[in-house]
């Protein structure tokens, strides 16, 4: 497995390691219930260097990104970034992304593992157009801040202005004499800050937010809160058998911004039919964590089926994603698993993430 540029300090913190897309990441640090309140109440701080990190350049590369995604490129501002995906012909869905105008270059921030598959996809299309796609993964650390006190310490940590730092906005501060770029948003529905780090003066940057007051955080609580939220997770959430719009991913999709791979049959649900399957919350009755992929039946007939599942702190109830076919999908709507578990479909999220204040 790959490790991040910080495994050394998460050794020394005791962290506990799970394997996500062929990276060795924090599960956590000995104490999932505290990692869930900085998520919740403070300020957590985590490892994301494993996202998959794409750099596109050459002159072509707005139109020939524009006419490949779901969501719109061109007009894209030198700093703004944008969620969106990647279809196939059909329609279903091969990766979800973010897109970030750099001005000279576009970074695509994938899932971890997903870049070369992404960068496999964008470049069977390339034929006569001045695009260079090179995976840039290893070249720079990603560490994510998020809680309701975050922005103090970022601002605190990285001199950066006091003025608004809308989503899906880059601002640039400084550690020492080294320039930060920080993206407003993240893979928690947005909210938080993701801070684009030289590996040099990772070490250092990690050490002094953990100083000014944040707390680290592993995959688990992460993964507690990202359900919570109501969150789609590539590989999990959503796959290749899914349109965008079957997979809670609707924000990802522009249906104004013209053609694009997989647009006709996207467009086609969303103005003439309805979803073949939802994604759902589900509560479900009973102190167990189902399996993941367990069936949710209809009498005898598999209806759906649980692609994410938790223990619930907010709620003390577990609670899951799932995918069900339409006419299963109204909250309120009494379901029961492969096993005898009832469950209730409930509407997404289960609870919001705090936007920092």
């Amino acid at each position: 497995m790959r490790e991040s540029v910080l495994q050394p300090i998460h050794d020394s913190a005791g962290a506990e390691f799970t394997e996500v897309g062929g990276w060795k990441v924090p599960a956590h640090y000995g104490d999932v219930a505290s990692e869930y309140g900085a998520l919740r109440n403070g300020v957590a701080l985590f490892d994301l260097s494993a996202r998959g990190k794409l750099r596109v350049t050459g002159s072509d590369r707005a139109r020939f990104l524009h006419g490949m995604v779901t969501n719109r490129v061109e007009g894209l501002e030198d700093g703004e970034s944008r969620y969106a995906a990647l279809t196939d012909a059909r329609g279903n869905t091969l990766a979800d992304l973010w897109v970030h105008n750099r001005g000279e270059a576009f970074l695509l921030e994938t899932e971890p593992g997903l870049q070369e598959k992404v960068a496999a996809g964008l470049d069977r299309y390339l034929i006569a157009d001045d695009v260079v796609i090179k995976n840039v993964t290893t070249d720079s650390a990603l560490i994510g801040v998020c809680g309701p006190k975050a922005q103090a310490l970022i601002r605190e940590c990285l001199q950066i202005p006091n003025s608004g730092l809308p989503p899906g906005r880059r601002a640039l501060g400084s550690y020492g004499a080294t320039e930060v770029e920080l993206t407003v948003g993240g893979p928690l529905d947005g909210a938080g800050f993701s801070l684009w780090v030289e590996l040099g003066i990772a070490v250092r940057l990690w050490t002094a937010l953990l100083e000014a007051g944040a707390q680290p955080v592993g995959f688990e609580a992460l993964e507690i809160v990202r359900i919570e939220s109501g969150v789609p997770r590539y590989g999990m959430d959503v796959d290749e058998q899914v349109i965008p719009l079957e997979a809670g991913l609707d924000r990802a999709v522009d249906f104004e911004k013209g053609c694009f791979i997989g647009q006709e049959a996207i467009a086609k649900m969303h103005h003439l039919g309805k979803p073949r399957r939802y994604l759902v919350g589900l509560v479900i009755d009973g102190d167990a964590i189902p399996c993941l992929g367990t069936a949710i039946l209809e009498g005898e007939k598999e209806i759906g089926r649980i692609t994410s599942c938790v223990k619930s702190r907010a709620l003390d109830r577990i609670i899951a994603l799932a995918s069900v076919r339409r006419g299963f999908e109204a909250p309120g709507k009494i379901l029961f698993l492969d096993g005898g578990a009832q469950a209730e479909v409930t509407a997404l999220p289960f609870r919001s993430v705090s936007a920092p204040a």
